[in-house]
């Protein structure tokens, strides 16, 4: 039996991420300033690839944790 969950967790990344992005979207259509521009290159455009990255560490480990499972016979 799975006693963890990390689809979830990925899950809820993926899509806070997701909200995230849009509203900051949103936000430019209103404001595209010098720090409209510093925002979205120091924060925002650094964040995605750290967001993937993460991703898909979630992803290796829950395959990870499913073949030690597996192999200890509890899958």
């Amino acid at each position: 039996m799975k006693n963890w969950n990390l689809s979830g967790g990925a899950a809820k990344l993926e899509l806070a991420f997701k909200s995230l992005k849009k509203a900051a979207g949103d936000a430019q259509e209103f404001w595209h300033d010098d720090a409209s521009r510093r925002f979205q290159e120091k924060y925002l455009a650094a964040l995605e690839p750290q967001v993937r990255d993460a991703l898909d560490a979630i992803h290796r480990l829950e395959q990870i944790l499913s073949g030690a499972e597996h192999e200890c016979g509890s899958a």
